[in-house]
């Protein structure tokens, strides 16, 4: 890759003990030449053989995926050690001596931890590490990361229950490996080694769940103020093998692209699909314009003649009556795209807001209102209930979409490895008394995971019909996560396969959003799969960006493009049509560039125009849902109320548009 755009910047300390190929050694399958010979017992007992575990493959140096995680360490460290991170060249970070990235089972890790079982499964984990080795010291313990930093449950004022600390304790336990010898490093201290196989096993299999932010610099003061500093980042990346979590759901794998089942499909209004015309039933019968051959053996009879001529008859009046009925039929329509919500900020959505230097975790209340200054919003604090809190009224330019940044951690030791509904809250602030710093701190980490419990949750709004077999229940939109999604929506999504790791932005236009008896709790999306290009290069038909052709936010996306380069090099691709997802592989809401940087990046925004930086996918400037830490699937709720629950008071009230009608 060319860096001549960046700051190359390359980390002289390292513990990393990846000694390079070989390092993870690779387990070549027994061949099976001779496995026809085999008899049907031996082939049984064959079929018994376990597997081979997946692979840790090594990637090349150049692959576009290890390119990526530079760019995004890159982001990451000059957030964190830049004076001035808006100001400059993007960094580009590589890898110290000793450490690599890896591909097992198409996720990605890094290794070359001390520990070799470790692995750093996200640029965000990863970086933690990174500003650790660009310091001064060589105490594992100051080290933020979470396989130096393991936390130690502290003794609370209340008796956490029994299999919860179970728990918390088993996700201490790691096997410890020595440093190697070039290493100027002492080895960080492990917990004592006492695990089951059974989880042995079952933590074998990685989790999905999202990256970790990253905490203040070591050697700061323990106690910060009561402020969320947010850090722009765009990735995601399973959970780490050797760490288990406590109380953890059974994660869902990545879905492959399902077609369509008869069974689950939704009804089809014409103005959105294309339908297809009802085929009459065959008939057995030939065209009267087709001479019938008469057999010469026999002369037909005046009876047999009478007969025939009104068979004819009775033919042509049926080819009449099909073709008047093929006539009737509705021809195939165009996708009709249209769009209800904003392409920004929608009443419902999580977001960050501005409070003088510090953001914070909110709710959009109610739909914008439009003053004379501009547009504002009215926010519901994230929080506990304990702690009421005010509304409060933004700019549009205060707002950020939640998947810009990271959540940072929690501060409390008692919070850590625990999700928002299993915290004593009342407990904990009534312990808290009259301290108003321990319950800033408190109310500041509910915030935290309140947020996370939103990420991980949907609802459904607005139901629009049942299909004939009345398995499969369609909406015309969801809250889902941070975002509210609704039909004629664009969405990132994850493709599997060959496409999985490929760099365009891939995206899809939401034609139905819909729920299956065969799946309870699942919640399916449907729609054409599109490819941001520059120029027809990318395999799959074009499409221009003419009126009502593609979704609304991937019209305003091209023309902006093409104003911006002068030329119409940029264009949509339609990769594969009628293509169906579930949840764990939409991303989120895709945002036209020049609505987001000028919120988020506003210099950068200002090169993008003047031509002095190239244009990048969208994926390295947003995270994606459910990436962030400390949270678990929750699933379907009944509204954005009830998902918030006790993270809002009691009190608090959303307003939505008319179209939007929740349970």
């Amino acid at each position: 890759m060319d860096t001549k755009d960046f700051d190359v910047i390359r980390i002289a300390r390292s513990d990393g003990a990846d000694t390079g190929p070989g390092y993870w050694p690779v387990t070549t399958p027994a061949p099976a030449a001779n496995a026809a010979k085999k008899s049907g017992k031996e082939a049984a007992v064959a079929d018994k053989t376990p597997r081979t575990k997946p692979q840790m493959t090594r990637l090349a140096e150049d692959d576009p995926r290890f390119v990526e995680w530079r760019i995004k360490l890159g982001i990451l460290l000059k957030q964190e050690l830049s004076p001035n991170p808006d100001e400059g060249n993007p960094w580009y970070v590589n890898f110290p001596r000793g450490y690599w990235l890896y591909e097992k089972s198409k996720h990605l890790w890094v290794s070359g931890y001390p520990t070799k079982s470790k692995l750093f499964k996200s640029p965000q984990e990863f970086g933690v590490h990174l500003i650790w080795l660009l310091s001064a010291s060589k105490d594992y313990g100051d080290c933020c990361c979470v396989h130096c930093n393991v936390p130690v449950p502290l003794k609370a004022s209340y008796a956490p229950e029994e299999p919860v600390a179970q728990a918390i304790s088993q996700s201490l336990i790691h096997p410890s490996l020595p440093v190697p010898a070039h290493s100027p490093i002492p080895p960080p201290i492990q917990a004592p080694v006492e695990q089951s196989p059974a989880k042995a096993e079952k933590s074998e299999r990685p989790v999905k769940v999202t990256p970790v932010p990253l905490p203040p610099m070591p050697g700061q003061s323990s106690y910060r103020p009561p402020n969320i500093t947010p850090h722009p980042q765009g990735a995601q990346q399973p959970l780490q093998p050797a760490q288990p979590k406590p109380i953890q759901q059974t994660p869902v794998p990545l879905p492959t692209p399902i077609q369509p089942r008869e069974q689950i499909q939704p009804t089809q209004p014409p103005q959105i699909l294309q339908p297809t015309p009802s085929q009459p039933p065959p008939i057995a019968a030939t065209n009267p314009s087709t001479p019938v051959p008469v057999p010469a053996a026999a002369a037909p009879t005046p009876l047999q003649q009478q007969t025939a001529q009104q068979t004819a008859q009775q033919q042509m009046a049926q080819q009449q009556t099909i073709q008047q009925q093929a006539a009737l039929q509705p021809k195939p329509q165009a996708i009709q795209w249209s769009l209800k919500g904003s392409l920004l900020f929608r009443a419902g959505e999580l977001v960050w807001y501005q409070t003088g230097n510090t953001w914070r975790l909110g709710i959009i209340a109610t739909p914008p209102n439009v003053t004379p200054n501009g547009v504002v919003f009215d926010l519901l604090p994230l929080g506990h209930a304990t702690v009421p809190q005010a509304n409060v009224s933004k700019a549009e330019t205060d707002l950020r979409p939640f998947y810009c940044y990271s959540v940072p951690s929690v501060d409390i030791a008692e919070l850590k490895d625990k999700i928002f509904d299993e915290v004593p809250w009342e407990n904990m602030f009534q312990s808290a008394g009259n301290n108003s710093v321990r319950r800033d701190l408190l109310n500041l980490d509910a915030s935290k995971m309140a947020a996370s419990k939103v990420d991980f949750s949907h609802s459904l709004w607005t139901r629009r019909g049942d299909d004939p077999t009345g398995k499969a229940v369609s909406y015309f939109g969801c809250f889902f996560g941070a975002e509210r999604l609704e039909i004629g929506d664009t969405v990132r999504v994850k493709m599997a396969g060959a496409e999985a790791n490929s760099s365009p932005t891939t995206v899809m236009g939401l034609l139905h959003i819909f729920t299956s008896a065969d799946y309870p709790g699942s919640i399916f999306f449907r729609g054409p799969i599109y490819q941001l290009a520059k120029g027809p290069g990318v395999a799959g038909t074009v499409i221009d960006d003419e009126k009502d052709k593609l979704p609304l936010a991937m019209q305003d996306e091209i023309r902006w493009r093409t104003q911006v380069t002068r030329s119409r090099q940029w264009c949509w691709v339609l990769v594969k049509d009628n293509v169906v997802f579930k949840e764990q592989s939409i991303r989120g809401r895709f945002y036209p560039t020049h609505r987001l940087m000028p919120i988020y990046n506003l210099n950068e925004f200002r090169g993008l125009v003047a031509g002095q930086q190239p244009l990048r996918d969208q994926h390295i400037y947003l995270n994606n849902r459910m990436d962030g830490a400390g949270g678990r699937h929750i699933g379907r709720k009944a509204n954005r109320l009830d998902t918030l629950g006790p993270c809002v008071p009691p009190t608090a009230r959303l307003v939505l548009e008319p179209h939007i009608i929740e349970e």
